[in-house]
């Protein structure tokens, strides 16, 4: 079958405090620009055309890869309305949209959120608890988030084991911070707080209470991201069923940060918020929420996960980023032959 050109949107928005596009990767916090870049990895390695839109000064060079210098929605909608490209795939969660697409174009959706999907028609989602809680039909794919190994460092390729438990991501009950500084201190364990801090006195209490144990560092991309990821005992990723973002009880949709642990080589520990009770299991062990942690159980848990080199080889089996491209390929052709799902 001939290659596809495929457009992908990846979510706009500029880093804060500057006028600058978030890229893809990105500089910083970004689990969305984190799966476009695995799945864009994953299209150019089966061969196909891509054309990355929403993510200005992403870094361009690589054969099949045109990095398109437009950020604003109405600048993307006007170059796809105008483009010969097969295939739009939007990660933007509904900032752009089929309307004035050339009639020969298909529309898929990611969804990324855990809202009902602005774009129903023609939607994927990343967990099957997603597709649930956001109401997606019996027969709308999912697709998990993809990871691509040669992105990461892996734990023992050079990177040594620390005595450290990571968390990475923003701040923020949802996230679980407070829970995981609380499995950390129950383990009496260093936890490295890596993320974007929006709520200053949810903060303040993670550093009341736990602050014995808790290294603040910010928010942290590139080389240095990549090595806490391959060096940390642990990934805790401690998702809680308490009112998230958008309003509703959070259910964690895919998790990026779970399958870029693993292929870095740490196992995750994790509560089975959404897609968590999913895919952790593979990489790691579930426990329960809140921050009642016993010691005992606790260093148990640790213990208890795999080694780097299972999860690394999980990572690659269940999320390998040509993998899932080539998942998302079928999704496209489907669309293209006139097939269609809600």
């Amino acid at each position: 079958m001939k290659p596809l050109k495929v457009a992908l949107v990846n979510i706009p928005l500029r880093v804060p405090g500057s006028d600058k596009w978030i890229t893809v990767p990105p500089q910083g916090y970004g689990g969305i620009q984190w799966v476009v870049a695995n799945l864009m990895d994953g299209l150019l390695e089966l061969g196909h055309e891509v054309f990355l839109l929403g993510a200005p000064g992403s870094l361009a060079g690589r054969p099949g890869l045109t990095v398109v210098p437009v950020g604003e929605p109405q600048e993307i909608q006007q170059w796809l309305r105008t483009s010969d490209v097969d295939v739009v795939h939007d990660h933007s969660g509904g900032v752009i949209g089929p309307a004035g697409l050339p009639p020969a174009t298909a529309f898929l959706s990611s969804h990324h959120f855990t809202t009902r999907a602005v774009n129903p028609v023609g939607c994927t989602y990343s967990s099957r608890a997603q597709r649930a809680h956001c109401g997606g039909g019996d027969d709308a794919p999912v697709i998990p988030i993809p990871v691509d190994p040669a992105r990461y460092r892996p734990a023992g390729g050079g990177v040594a084991k620390e005595d450290f438990l990571l968390f990475l991501g923003r701040v923020s009950p949802h996230k679980g911070a407070l829970e995981a500084a609380a499995f950390a201190h129950a383990c009496g364990v260093r936890l490295v707080l890596g993320g974007p801090v929006w709520e200053p006195e949810y903060f303040e209490e993670i550093t009341r209470r736990y602050g014995s144990v808790v290294e603040p560092i910010g928010e942290v991309g590139g080389e240095r991201r990549l090595g806490l990821l391959a060096s940390a005992r642990a990934v805790l990723v401690m998702s809680q069923p308490v009112t998230g973002p958008w309003g509703g009880v959070w259910c964690e949709p895919g998790a990026t940060v779970v399958s870029e642990a693993a292929a870095s080589g740490t196992p995750v520990v994790g509560t089975g918020n959404g897609c968590l009770a999913e895919i952790v299991p593979s990489v790691g062990r579930i426990v329960d929420y809140g921050t009642g942690f016993a010691p005992d159980a606790a260093r148990g848990t640790l213990e208890e996960l795999p080694a780097p080199d299972e999860v690394r080889s999980a990572a690659e089996r269940l999320w390998g980023h040509v993998s899932i491209a080539g998942r998302y390929v079928e999704q496209y052709r489907r669309l293209l032959s006139g097939v269609t799902w809600k």
